[in-house]
């Protein structure tokens, strides 16, 4: 579900840009609302989470999720959808990391990395239906019974997480356990930055869901349809595409840390080449339509680098520190969503008072997110590797 809303911007914006007239600044304010308010809740998701465990903490967060997506649908300003989006953010706040904090007490280290790439490939189904599915479902029963259809599937899984989940096996045995007062929680925050390499990973980390999240989730809509002229439902279609490109990445880049027995080649290798992919276009002038959406694919495909580096990062620190550890690189990951939506409109803003063709604002946007990628990933290249067996090395 969190997936959905993260990508339903890019078939959304159109539509809200067209009924409520806003400017590409405007409803990059809107979408980046949620991410904004991921991030701002990201250090008591945590604090909470290895508080009083995954059971309390995510079901709950989930109905307020789905109580904002039930507001969004009964939007009337521009004012009511901040609101919704605020509300959606800070319900969405814990769950990757309750998740990597279930995967750290249930499963052994060196699955870490393959775990979270086949939580992103069932995720995906929800991004999935945010892309094409949704662009039709808009065109039958209007975007207010969507996103309102989803709202009450949101608070329904709510209530099947409360019901299922379970914190750690019964046999389950933390050397660190969990912090019992503020003290315990800010000795347990002071560790975690005593690490040099959590920094390293979290430069990195700025620019991990940030890419996919502000082309295909809100850019790449308007994009294919300004200067490609596609419909709505065509654009939809290519959308789809992407986030399918993000699910099938999960289930390949997930276990490549342990096939190649090294988790920092693997995400300088993907970086990389999903650097390519964007200079690529940024450099091509009137890229044809086949060579646009090929280069978009690459680049969403090559963006799991997030895997082992999330994997990196869980391995740098005991189960007890997990859940703070996982929400300081998610808060850095998903902080770097709105400020690449809100640069790329304001880039396209700027472009367009200059006189340049949108097809120019547009490359000049995707050139911005390849300098940030080339920049984070030249800082992360110092941090040492952490073997998936456990070893360290250069």
């Amino acid at each position: 579900m969190a997936q959905f809303h993260r990508a339903a911007g890019g078939i959304i914006s159109p539509v809200l840009t067209e009924e409520f007239q806003l400017t590409p600044t405007a409803i990059g304010g809107v979408i980046g609302a949620m991410f904004i308010a991921t991030v701002i809740m990201q250090v008591p998701a945590g604090i909470a989470l290895d508080r009083y465990g995954v059971r309390r903490v995510v079901p709950f967060s989930l109905a307020l999720s789905g109580c904002g997506s039930l507001l969004f649908a009964q939007a009337i300003d521009v004012q009511w959808l901040l609101v919704a989006r605020i509300l959606l953010g800070v319900g969405f706040a814990s769950l990757t990391a309750g998740a990597y904090l279930l995967f750290a007490r249930w499963f052994p280290q060196d699955r870490f990395a393959t775990l979270s790439g086949l939580m992103v490939a069932i995720g995906g189904i929800g991004g999935l239906t945010g892309t094409y599915p949704l662009a039709e479902s808009i065109g039958i029963f209007g975007w207010r019974s969507n996103f309102a259809a989803v709202g009450f599937l949101i608070l329904a899984v709510s209530l099947l997480g409360y019901l299922t989940i379970r914190d750690a096996p019964p046999d389950y045995r933390d050397q660190g356990g969990r912090p019992r007062s503020i003290k315990e929680t800010l000795t347990g925050y002071r560790e975690i930055f005593g690490k040099r390499d959590f920094f390293k990973i979290l430069a990195l980390g700025l620019v991990t869901f940030a890419p996919i999240t502000a082309i295909a989730g809100l850019w790449g809509g308007p994009y294919f349809q300004e200067v490609h002229g596609l419909s709505r439902t065509e654009t939809g279609l290519i959308l789809f595409v992407l986030f399918l490109s993000t699910s099938f990445a999960g289930l390949v880049v997930g276990p490549l840390d342990r096939r190649f027995g090294t988790r920092k080649g693997v995400i300088l290798g993907c970086t990389f080449l999903s650097f390519s992919s964007l200079a690529v276009l940024a450099l091509w002038p009137q890229a044809p339509l086949g060579a646009a959406i090929a280069c978009l694919v690459f680049m969403t495909f090559c963006q799991q680098f997030y895997l082992p580096l999330a994997a990196h990062n869980r391995a740098l620190f005991g189960d007890h520190l997990v859940g703070r550890a996982s929400t300081l690189l998610t808060l850095v990951s998903v902080a770097g969503i709105p400020l690449l939506q809100g640069g790329f409109g304001l880039v396209l803003d700027l472009s367009r008072r200059s006189g340049l063709s949108d097809e120019l604002g547009y490359r000049l946007g995707f050139a911005s997110i390849a300098v940030a990628l080339f920049l984070a990933s030249s800082i992360y290249a110092t941090a040492k590797d952490i073997k998936p067996q456990g070893g360290e090395g250069a």
